[in-house]
């Protein structure tokens, strides 16, 4: 037995991950009896009809004003790192989130069959899709890359991603014919389909095998030689990443020549550029319901602003036509609301998927004894909770924005935990120090020693690149903890500097913030709703947990495989175990991690995040007054980026 669904629910306090409802695809858009395209694409020659450069059956996408209109172009920032963001870039993998969040919709994949074990997933593909040059887009491209890039150890030293990893089985993936692809595990995956529509799943249709191929090693060793010998490169996987990239990397979209199968595609090599601009892809796969081939708009550029400051100034002067989630917050409200009419843009509502404005991450593998003590102390934990003003921080720096919060699924996911939410919100000075004196007892001279009786410091490390607001937020943090007699450090960086000292394993308290915490997407964040690899350091117990499940597990040099505490080994065994099961039981395993984590009290958080906004050049149709944001719910770009256009009166 198998369901065979072209949509499937995820969203919804009863609703589970495999829960599928009847519904069918969107009009076939081959009844269309002629297919029209951008004036710009009449001028380029030898290129085929649209009909011949469109799939059997194109995706129909309807924009929120109706019909757009060819032409312009459309501005955006980055702050140079990643180039191919999705969230603001483009956003296609095999299936998609709805606009509204509620819905896996079909995609590049326009149907899929799940069996009733969920250990098999089968999609089908639009037949007749072409690559951005016009070669054909098959299965065979996606079996190329699991055999040759995502497998690959020397791209990937970790192996493939999580999401295609089951108790530390990898995935089968089999190329079945042209047009359909089958991932199995023998075990279920009862989250396969909310992991595909994320960010994440994007990777699986990257890599054209027609062209990737020649930088394969294995598959083109002479040629591949001679490249990196050109390029004074040793290291393989180096020079691939750096060459090719993989999801996530800034060399994704470096290459012009490099096929793609979104809406725009580079024309030049772009790294270090202070402004790019990509044009539309004249295969593009999707249409409007009048057969307009679409997207509308002819060019995407991006301009580097690496301070957020400049970000804001650009954005507010009407030089960007989507402000940046990272300016658009309560603080520069009133700035954007002062200059709308200069900026000529709108404000519309940006709500949002996370779960907290800032998520405090705690070293609890730190290489200092007495640090790693302390930090995993709970009393700690629950002392500088209860002595930071959360109210006052909302007030302050979120403009009365969101309300005191932990790290916790958001108050409408089904995983909501009211104790995990809410506990030790409070701003109780006496009881936080109650607290903190069973683990840093009071000196002499006003300040907290530690357990060995000398002076205890630690270091909060604030990306300000990333989130201007935590800079303000720590002053308020950093006042209230030095009133308790805690020596605290606020080391303020830029995103580049920050993001390179996550890779120090003497990291102290990292920020981050709370992502995922809507709908069903706590099923796949469980990892983030304690600590995220990369900000926190638990490596002594995340090479304890890995060595536990793979003897042969790679540990990295210098990191001690270290036991953890009993609630905490039973949380590593549920984010194993939520993955393979479906219904009652993969709720019930949810249920007891929200409660161990709230009796755990691992990390913690400021305010459930309000009052979110974005800028919208008045020149910009086809946006959506609401949107959802979010980092597995790749938002805004489930909006589709490629029905938004340009009023012919502001061109």
């Amino acid at each position: 037995m198998s369901l065979k669904r072209s949509r499937q629910m995820v969203f919804g306090g009863a609703v589970s991950a495999l829960a599928l409802v009847a519904a069918t695809a969107a009009a076939s858009a081959n009844q269309c009896p002629v297919y029209h395209q951008a004036p710009l694409l009449d001028q380029m020659s030898g290129l085929p009809a649209v009909a011949d450069r469109l799939p059997v059956n194109p995706l129909v996408v309807e924009g929120i004003e109706g019909i757009g209109t060819y032409g312009g172009e459309m501005t955006d920032v980055y702050a140079g790192s990643r180039i191919g963001d999705y969230r603001r870039y483009g956003y296609d993998p095999l299936v998609r989130w709805s606009p509204d969040g509620s819905e896996v919709l079909p995609n590049i994949a326009e149907s899929w069959d799940i069996s009733a074990d969920a250990t098999t997933y089968t999609f089908k593909l639009r037949e007749g899709l072409k690559w951005s040059d016009g070669k054909p887009f098959s299965a065979k491209d996606i079996q190329f890359w699991w055999d040759h890039i995502e497998t690959n150890r020397e791209i990937n030293p970790k192996g493939p991603r999580k999401m295609f990893i089951v108790n530390g089985e990898e995935a089968k993936v089999e190329a079945l014919d042209d047009t359909t692809v089958r991932f199995s595990w023998s075990q279920p995956n009862g989250v396969f389909m909310l992991d595909m529509a994320s960010p994440y799943g994007q990777r699986v249709v990257q890599f054209a095998e027609h062209y990737v191929k020649d930088f394969v090693k294995d598959l083109n060793p002479d040629g591949v030689a001679k490249m990196m010998a050109d390029a004074g490169e040793a290291d393989f996987g180096k020079w691939w990443l750096g060459r090719i990239g993989t999801y996530g990397k800034n060399a994704e979209h470096n290459d012009p020549n490099r096929p793609t199968m979104l809406a725009w595609r580079p024309t030049e090599a772009v790294l270090g550029k202070e402004r790019f601009t990509f044009e539309r892809n004249p295969y593009y796969w999707k249409v409007d319901s009048s057969c307009n081939q679409l997207p509308y708009i002819d060019k995407r550029t991006w301009v580097l602003a690496k301070d957020p400051e400049v970000a804001l100034l650009k954005t507010v002067q009407g030089e960007i036509d989507i402000s940046p989630r990272n300016i658009s917050t309560p603080p520069n409200r009133s700035v954007f609301f002062d200059n709308k009419e200069r900026g000529d843009y709108r404000l519309v509502t940006a709500n949002s998927c996370n779960y907290n404005n800032a998520q405090f991450m705690f070293a609890m593998n730190h290489p200092d004894p007495v640090k790693a003590q302390v930090f995993q102390s709970k009393d700690f934990r629950i002392g500088l909770s209860l002595a930071m003003d959360r109210d006052l921080i909302i007030d302050a720096v979120y403009l009365g924005q969101g309300e005191p919060y932990q790290v916790s699924p958001r108050p409408e996911s089904p995983y909501y935990n009211d104790q995990l939410a809410r506990q030790y919100t409070e701003f109780d000075p006496d009881l936080a120090a109650e607290h903190l004196d069973k683990i840093l007892p009071m000196g002499p001279d006003g300040k907290r020693v530690g357990p060995d009786g000398k002076p205890f410091k630690f270091i909060i490390h604030v990306n300000e690149g990333f989130r201007p607001d935590w800079v303000d937020m720590m002053q308020i943090i950093a006042k209230d903890w030095q009133e308790q007699g805690l020596e605290v450090v606020v080391s303020v960086a830029s995103d580049e500097i920050h993001m390179a000292t996550l890779g120090r394993a003497d990291k102290e308290i990292t920020i981050w913030v709370g992502e995922n915490g809507c709908g069903q997407f706590p099923l796949v964040n469980l990892e983030r709703l304690t600590n995220f690899k990369e900000h926190g350091n638990w490596e002594g117990w995340d090479a304890w947990h890995d060595l536990k499940k793979d003897a042969n597990a790679t540990v990295r040099e210098g990191v001690v495989p270290t036991e953890p505490p009993a609630g905490v080994k039973r949380m590593y065994e549920i984010t194993d175990l939520v993955p393979t099961k479906v219904g009652d039981e993969q709720t019930a395993l949810m249920e007891e991690f929200m409660q161990l984590s709230a009796d755990n009290f691992l990390s913690m958080g400021i305010a459930l995040p309000g009052g979110g906004f974005r800028s919208i050049s008045n020149k910009l149709r086809n946006v959506p007054d609401t949107l959802l944001e979010g980092w597995l719910y790749p938002g805004p770009a489930p909006v589709n980026f490629s029905s938004f256009y340009i009023d012919p009166s502001k061109k």
